[in-house]
Protein backbone atom coordinates (compact mmCIF):
# COMPACT_ATOMS: atom_id res chain seq x y z
CA UNK A 1 0.00 0.00 0.00
CA UNK A 2 2.84 2.41 0.83
CA UNK A 3 4.37 1.81 -2.61
CA UNK A 4 1.06 2.66 -4.28
CA UNK A 5 0.73 5.84 -2.21
CA UNK A 6 4.30 6.84 -3.05
CA UNK A 7 3.57 6.27 -6.74
CA UNK A 8 0.43 8.40 -6.57
CA UNK A 9 2.34 11.15 -4.78
CA UNK A 10 5.10 11.03 -7.39
CA UNK A 11 2.56 11.16 -10.24
CA UNK A 12 0.84 14.14 -8.64
CA UNK A 13 4.00 16.09 -8.03
CA UNK A 14 5.36 15.33 -11.51
CA UNK A 15 2.12 16.26 -13.24
CA UNK A 16 1.27 12.77 -14.44
CA UNK A 17 -1.97 12.25 -12.51
CA UNK A 18 -5.24 14.00 -13.26
CA UNK A 19 -4.33 16.80 -10.85
CA UNK A 20 -1.08 17.34 -12.72
CA UNK A 21 -2.87 17.63 -16.06
CA UNK A 22 -5.41 19.98 -14.49
CA UNK A 23 -2.64 22.17 -13.07
CA UNK A 24 -0.82 22.20 -16.40
CA UNK A 25 -4.03 23.33 -18.15
CA UNK A 26 -4.44 26.05 -15.56
CA UNK A 27 -0.85 27.31 -15.95
CA UNK A 28 -1.28 27.35 -19.74
CA UNK A 29 -4.57 29.26 -19.47
CA UNK A 30 -2.91 31.91 -17.31
CA UNK A 31 0.11 32.07 -19.63
CA UNK A 32 -2.19 32.74 -22.62
CA UNK A 33 -3.31 35.85 -20.70
CA UNK A 34 0.33 36.79 -20.02
CA UNK A 35 0.04 35.85 -16.36
CA UNK A 36 2.81 33.58 -15.11
CA UNK A 37 2.26 31.31 -12.13
CA UNK A 38 5.55 30.99 -10.25
CA UNK A 39 7.02 29.66 -6.99
CA UNK A 40 4.86 26.52 -6.91
CA UNK A 41 4.35 24.93 -3.50
CA UNK A 42 2.67 21.59 -2.89
CA UNK A 43 1.35 20.13 0.36
CA UNK A 44 -0.67 17.06 1.23
CA UNK A 45 -2.24 16.15 4.53
CA UNK A 46 -2.82 12.68 5.92
CA UNK A 47 -6.49 12.77 4.89
CA UNK A 48 -5.92 12.77 1.12
CA UNK A 49 -6.29 16.53 0.63
CA UNK A 50 -3.80 18.31 -1.62
CA UNK A 51 -3.01 22.01 -1.91
CA UNK A 52 -0.99 23.87 -4.52
CA UNK A 53 0.04 27.50 -4.24
CA UNK A 54 1.50 29.91 -6.78
CA UNK A 55 2.57 33.51 -6.89
CA UNK A 56 1.24 35.50 -9.84
CA UNK A 57 4.11 36.96 -11.89
CA UNK A 58 6.45 36.39 -8.90
CA UNK A 59 4.55 39.00 -6.86
CA UNK A 60 4.21 37.97 -3.19
CA UNK A 61 1.06 40.11 -2.88
CA UNK A 62 -0.77 38.12 -5.61
CA UNK A 63 -1.45 34.42 -4.94
CA UNK A 64 -3.40 31.51 -6.36
CA UNK A 65 -4.18 28.52 -4.13
CA UNK A 66 -5.82 25.32 -5.34
CA UNK A 67 -7.20 22.84 -2.83
CA UNK A 68 -8.28 19.40 -4.01
CA UNK A 69 -10.13 17.67 -1.20
CA UNK A 70 -10.85 13.99 -0.74
CA UNK A 71 -14.58 14.76 -0.91
CA UNK A 72 -17.03 17.60 -1.35
CA UNK A 73 -17.93 17.28 2.32
CA UNK A 74 -14.28 17.81 3.26
CA UNK A 75 -14.28 21.01 1.18
CA UNK A 76 -17.46 22.19 2.94
CA UNK A 77 -15.82 21.59 6.32
CA UNK A 78 -12.40 23.08 5.59
CA UNK A 79 -12.85 26.11 3.30
CA UNK A 80 -15.16 28.08 5.64
CA UNK A 81 -12.77 27.36 8.53
CA UNK A 82 -9.80 28.69 6.59
CA UNK A 83 -11.31 31.53 4.58
CA UNK A 84 -14.72 32.33 6.09
CA UNK A 85 -18.14 31.90 4.54
CA UNK A 86 -18.09 34.72 1.99
CA UNK A 87 -17.23 33.96 -1.65
CA UNK A 88 -15.51 37.35 -1.81
CA UNK A 89 -13.97 38.75 1.36
CA UNK A 90 -12.37 42.18 1.36
CA UNK A 91 -10.64 44.29 3.97
CA UNK A 92 -8.80 47.56 3.51
CA UNK A 93 -5.63 45.63 2.63
CA UNK A 94 -6.69 42.17 1.39
CA UNK A 95 -9.05 40.65 -1.17
CA UNK A 96 -9.84 36.93 -1.22
CA UNK A 97 -12.03 35.36 -3.91
CA UNK A 98 -13.18 31.74 -3.54
CA UNK A 99 -14.40 29.53 -6.37
CA UNK A 100 -15.64 26.06 -5.38
CA UNK A 101 -16.79 23.16 -7.52
CA UNK A 102 -17.29 19.58 -6.37
CA UNK A 103 -14.23 18.83 -4.22
CA UNK A 104 -11.99 21.56 -5.66
CA UNK A 105 -11.49 25.08 -4.35
CA UNK A 106 -9.64 27.77 -6.29
CA UNK A 107 -8.61 30.81 -4.25
CA UNK A 108 -7.25 34.17 -5.42
CA UNK A 109 -5.71 36.33 -2.70
CA UNK A 110 -4.29 39.78 -3.30
CA UNK A 111 -2.96 42.41 -0.94
CA UNK A 112 -1.73 45.98 -0.74
CA UNK A 113 -2.07 48.71 -3.30
CA UNK A 114 -2.46 46.18 -6.14
CA UNK A 115 -5.35 44.43 -4.39
CA UNK A 116 -7.61 42.86 -7.01
CA UNK A 117 -5.16 43.50 -9.84
CA UNK A 118 -5.88 40.14 -11.50
CA UNK A 119 -9.49 39.66 -10.35
CA UNK A 120 -11.07 39.74 -13.82
CA UNK A 121 -8.49 37.44 -15.41
CA UNK A 122 -8.61 35.02 -12.49
CA UNK A 123 -12.41 34.92 -12.54
CA UNK A 124 -12.52 34.19 -16.28
CA UNK A 125 -9.82 31.51 -16.11
CA UNK A 126 -11.18 29.88 -12.95
CA UNK A 127 -14.71 29.80 -14.38
CA UNK A 128 -13.47 27.97 -17.48
CA UNK A 129 -11.40 25.54 -15.43
CA UNK A 130 -14.27 24.82 -13.05
CA UNK A 131 -16.65 24.26 -15.97
CA UNK A 132 -14.25 21.59 -17.25
CA UNK A 133 -14.50 19.82 -13.88
CA UNK A 134 -18.10 18.98 -14.76
CA UNK A 135 -16.98 17.35 -17.98
CA UNK A 136 -14.43 15.16 -16.19
CA UNK A 137 -11.35 16.91 -17.56
CA UNK A 138 -10.13 18.52 -14.34
CA UNK A 139 -9.00 17.66 -10.85
CA UNK A 140 -11.04 15.70 -8.44
CA UNK A 141 -9.57 12.31 -7.80
CA UNK A 142 -6.26 13.42 -6.32
CA UNK A 143 -4.25 12.00 -9.19
CA UNK A 144 -5.54 8.45 -9.03
CA UNK A 145 -6.20 7.01 -12.46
Amino acid sequence: MQTVQEGVLRAQSQGKGLNGRFLKQMRLAFARDHVNLTHEKYTEDGRGNISYQYLINSQPTQMITIHVFSSEQELMNRVPNWYGTLRVAETSTTLTEIYNKNNTSLIYTSMGKNKGKYSQKVKAIFSGILDRLDSGQGAGNNGRQ
